[in-house]
C-alpha cells in the first residue's frame, strides 16, 4: 500500500507542534480556518476547505490515537474518494532546538487518482505549519487560490 511520507525540521518543542497538530486554534492557523477538533481519542474532527474549484470540500478524521508531543494519529472518515482506508499520522522527535516532523498518508490503495497533487497539497500545508510555529504566519486554507493563480 503507497504511502505519502514527509519530514520537516520545526524550530520550536515537541508540545508545541503538537498542540498546533490537535487543537483547534492551531489547526486553524496553518491547515484551514474552518475547523472543529478536539484532542480526544475517539472523537471526529472536520476540516473544510471552500476555496477548491469544486467548492466547498470537508474532510473529516477520527481521532485514534494521541501521544503527547510524540504521535498523534488520525482515521479519514470523509475525504477524497480514493482517501478511503487510509490514515495520518504524526510522529514527533526532539531535535537539537527543535522537532523532526515524520507525517505520512498512508495506506493509499494505488499510486492512481489523487496520491500525486495529495502529495503536494501535504507539503504545501507542512511548511505552512513551519511557518506558523516558526514565525506566527501560516497560510490556512490558502493552497487551491495560490494554485488558481498558477494556472
Amino acid at each position: 500500500m503507497p504511502d505519502v511520507l514527509l519530514e520537516v525540521p520545526i524550530a520550536v518543542a515537541p508540545a508545541k507542534v503538537y498542540s498546533a497538530i490537535t487543537e483547534d486554534e492551531g489547526l486553524a492557523s496553518w491547515w484551514t480556518p474552518d475547523v472543529v477538533a478536539k484532542p480526544d481519542v475517539g472523537s471526529l474532527a472536520e476540516f473544510v476547505f471552500t476555496d477548491g474549484p469544486a467548492g466547498r470540500f470537508a474532510v473529516k478524521m477520527e481521532i485514534a490515537e494521541l501521544d503527547p508531543s510524540r504521535k498523534v494519529r488520525w482515521i479519514v472518515k470523509q475525504g477524497a474518494p480514493d482517501w478511503a482506508g487510509t490514515h495520518v499520522t504524526w510522529d514527533l522527535t526532539p531535535l537539537d532546538g527543535g522537532t523532526k516532523v515524520r507525517f505520512g498518508h498512508r495506506d493509499y490503495a494505488s499510486t492512481d487518482g489523487s496520491f500525486a497533487l495529495v502529495g503536494y497539497n501535504w507539503a504545501w500545508y507542512l511548511t505552512s505549519l513551519k511557518d506558523y510555529l516558526e514565525t506566527g504566519a501560516g497560510r490556512p486554507g490558502q493552497l487551491n487560490r495560490y494554485l488558481s493563480r498558477r494556472s
